[in-house]
């Protein structure tokens, strides 16, 4: 089976029936890793893109053509500048946080992973609609110093099977908050330091070691 890396324009050989569909801690404890320390991951599989350049249908790489449909990133985020990360411009629409800081171990390393799960709103007239496209964003946060984040990260972005609320939608600048949901508005707290862990001799501070072997 030989499927296209729709960036590179390059194709690659793959098992009959083979779905690419790693796991948080595959996502964040080896791939990202990797991206971290600059080591080649095996057939590319994950690629450098501006997950905010555009709405999300029209990123790279997804649907019946390529591996499954979901969609898998490397952004550094220093690439972008936000005024609040709660709530990104992207193409005609916003990413805003629904979950944040979702922490979960990784190893018995000096850092642990960090999940933010996001959705796009799509603009509509004066205002915002939810769609139903989703985004979980992994990045490694130092143990000993929460705040300090991954300028690198990877992305998990996918169109849910349940449309959202039809109708539902908010209004731009001041009325916005009034039509956002709770997890929102619990989520607007303090912006984390977003940092690398690259240290002036080239190596990665404390990264954790692989979930699972890389052979697969």
């Amino acid at each position: 089976m030989e499927v296209l890396n729709p960036i590179e324009g390059k194709t690659y050989k793959l098992p009959v029936g083979y779905r690419f569909d790693p796991s948080d801690e595959i996502l964040a404890g080896y791939y990202l890793r990797k991206r971290i320390m600059a080591q080649p991951s095996p057939n590319d599989l994950i690629q450098d893109c501006d997950v905010y350049q555009t709405v999300p249908w029209e990123l790279p790489g997804g649907g019946s053509k390529n591996l499954n449909w979901q969609r898998f990133f490397f952004h550094d985020l220093r690439t972008r500048v936000f005024e609040n990360l709660n709530k990104r411009e992207a193409g005609n629409g916003q990413w805003r946080t629904i979950e944040k800081a979702q922490d979960f171990e990784l190893s018995k390393e000096q850092v642990v992973a960090r999940k933010n799960v996001l959705a796009f709103w799509e603009a509509k007239g004066n205002g915002f609609a939810k769609s139903n496209w989703v985004m979980h964003e992994f990045r490694l946060v130092s143990k000993s110093h929460p705040s300090m984040v991954s300028a690198m990260a990877v992305y998990r972005i996918f169109k849910t099977k349940k449309e959202g609320r039809k109708g539902k939608k908010a209004k731009r600048s001041e009325g916005e908050t009034s039509s956002s949901s709770s997890s929102e508005e619990e989520a607007m707290d303090e912006t984390p330091i977003v940092i690398d862990f690259t240290m002036e001799n080239g190596t990665v501070t404390g990264p954790p070691s692989p979930a699972t072997s890389e052979a697969s």
